[in-house]
């Protein structure tokens, strides 16, 4: 269950955290974003040149970027479009869980309020920009779907939309260091990194 100021408590936990690094699960290859034709639910990685309607920070050097132009696009996972044919990714569903959590995750800080000041530092009063991120609620709600504290995450889902197992995540992890902090971090107010007892005491469930 997604846990309230805190890792959730549950049932015994069936899966492992991090000691002084990411969990560890299995994997399958990450796609790559390649522009396409016009299809509904269409997907474009070119370059936002102009400001985005609505998009109240636009400096090209913001710490929160305008969110891609179709991020409700690809995070709703009702939206069942595919890319069109002579796309690099024909076939695929446009909306899914990898390519959501890639632009999602520049935004994890505007969900939360720790007082932690270096470790995971909360930008939800800072970043004028956190607002437009909503469509991301499908992926932190999921990233918060555990076994147990806050380190059993329990990822894999039988719906199209969760294209993601365990392994793809600690892949990411490892390779993201500040998104680990800010996914693990939050839940605490201090720049203390936390450990395995630290989640797995009952103290702080």
């Amino acid at each position: 269950d997604p846990p309230s100021g805190g890792p959730p408590s549950g049932g015994p936990p069936s899966g492992g955290p991090p000691s002084g690094g990411p969990p560890s699960g299995p994997t399958a290859p990450t796609p790559n974003m390649s522009p396409a034709p016009t299809p509904v639910g269409f997907v474009s990685d070119m370059p936002t040149l102009d400001c985005p309607d609505g998009c109240p920070d636009c400096d090209p050097n913001s710490p929160l970027q305008c969110p891609p132009r179709d991020m409700k696009a690809v995070c709703d996972k009702h939206n069942d479009a595919l890319y069109p044919p002579g796309d690099a990714r024909e076939g695929e569903r446009v909306a899914n869980f990898r390519d959501c959590y890639d632009m999602c995750k520049p935004s994890f800080c505007c969900i939360h309020d720790s007082l932690s000041k270096e470790y995971a530092p909360s930008c939800a009063q800072e970043y004028e920009n956190c607002f437009l991120y909503y469509p991301c609620y499908i992926i932190w709600w999921k990233l918060h779907d555990t076994i147990g504290p806050a380190t059993y995450l329990r990822v894999e889902q039988d719906e199209d939309f969760y294209n993601v197992d365990f392994e793809f995540l600690t892949n990411d992890f490892a390779n993201d260091r500040e998104f680990f902090q800010q996914l693990f971090g939050h839940h605490f107010d201090d720049d203390n990194a936390p450990t395995d007892d630290t989640f797995e005491n009952e103290d702080n469930w």
